[in-house]
């Protein structure tokens, strides 16, 4: 597909790594953070423990198929473009994050949804690191 051999096994592999930072971001490590940036009701929350993991097991599956492709998408970018050292698929991350992320569903979820430029400024850090950490995996893994 791309021109190059991409490993399904370190796409897999990375796509867990990267899931496992989603879930420190979100969770134990800036968890309130984002529930407070989100404007998220006690209610909800309240409702979402309750259930516990049993009512997220969906949405985690789908968001978990989301990152894989991701993943697949940069290690073939990084094929295609041949992209050999660690600081080149930090950059190719950090050129994805500016220029499918900040500029399109981040920008857009504070121009057209009303989400405060705070909560744009911790998804927008969340990405960074993540597509950042993506990139540096694709050379380390290849």
């Amino acid at each position: 597909m791309f021109g190059g051999f991409v490993s399904l096994g370190d796409v897999l592999l990375t796509a867990i790594i990267l899931f496992f930072v989603g879930f420190l971001w979100y969770g134990p490590f800036f968890g309130r953070t984002w529930i407070k940036l989100s404007k998220i009701p006690a209610v909800e929350v309240a409702k979402a423990k309750k259930k516990g993991m049993k009512g997220m097991w969906k949405s985690m599956v789908l968001n978990f198929i989301g990152t894989f492709i991701m993943v697949y998408i940069i290690f073939g970018f990084v094929s295609l473009l041949g992209i050999t050292s660690a600081m080149q698929g930090i950059v190719l991350g950090f050129w994805i994050w500016l220029g499918f992320f900040v500029c399109t569903t981040l920008l857009g979820s504070v121009l057209w949804e009303g989400k405060s430029w705070s909560l744009f400024a911790f998804n927008g850090l969340y990405w960074l690191v993540t597509l950042g950490l993506a990139g540096l995996l694709s050379i380390v893994f290849a």
